[in-house]
């Protein structure tokens, strides 16, 4: 069973993660969101989006990883590292649409699209790492200096707290709140749109437009303590214990 599908509305792809119940990041949904977005790379425009209501992705899939060796958890984050990096650096346009709640690593990946469009609701948009003694991977960090500025990526970082639809809006980390109902077509309207435009100077315009952060992603995969975080002795007690939460629910 794929975990993305793939539909076309004429030059759109539409890339929808499909992962019950919380389209939480395992190593195979970072696969296939890779390969789908190579398969697209001559759509006119692309809208990655969720199949579940209520919720893009609530992060990384903790009670899979957390008992992965530090070889293995190297292998995952640097195959995650390289999937935000793609969507990051994708040349056609490319919007988020989201359902809902995009939480640490949901978030993540949603920073990278070009826009994000937000269903009207309770969605709560986050970095929780900090809650489980780990920080984010300095070059995950990237994207959200270059959308919403140092100090709004220090403080959704460092705080762990979760922002409102509105919150989110005033910061930028969210572009456009449409109705529910309406928000595939809207994503799709606005893809459209982008679409239209000198695909070429679009390309160039946003690499050029990102190039700092692309510097910077790239040189902070060096030497990154995230792994010494994750294996940490506070940080595995925070991790079993919320894996312990999850699987009790």
């Amino acid at each position: 069973m794929s975990l993305v599908r793939i539909e076309r509305r004429d030059e759109i792809a539409i890339l929808t993660l499909d992962r019950p119940k919380a389209n939480a990041f395992s190593p195979e949904l970072v696969a296939e969101l890779s390969a789908a977005l190579a398969g697209e790379m001559r759509a006119r425009g692309v809208v990655l989006t969720s199949a579940l209501p209520g919720l893009f992705s609530a992060g990384w899939d903790l009670k899979l990883i957390l008992d992965r060796d530090r070889p293995a958890m190297e292998e995952f984050v640097g195959a995650y590292s390289d999937l935000v990096r793609q969507i990051f650096v994708f040349g056609p346009p490319l919007v988020a649409a989201l359902p809902g709640h995009a939480i640490a690593g949901g978030l993540i990946v949603a920073m990278g699209a070009d826009e994000r469009i937000a269903a009207e609701g309770k969605g709560k948009f986050g970095l929780s790492e900090v809650i489980l003694g780990v920080s984010v991977p300095q070059c995950l960090m990237e994207p959200f200096r270059h959308v919403v500025g140092p100090r709004h990526m220090e403080r959704l970082a460092s705080t762990g707290e979760n922002l409102t639809l509105e919150e989110a809006r005033s910061i930028g980390l969210v572009d456009r709140i449409v109705p529910a109902g309406e928000l595939l077509g809207r994503a799709v309207e606005r893809a459209r749109f982008l679409a239209g435009l000198s695909a070429p100077a679009y390309a160039a315009i946003k690499l050029r437009s990102r190039a700092a952060a692309i510097a910077r992603f790239d040189q902070a995969r060096d030497h990154d303590p995230f792994l010494d975080f994750w294996f940490s002795e506070d940080a595995r007690f925070r991790l079993k214990d919320m894996v312990a939460r999850l699987s009790a629910r």
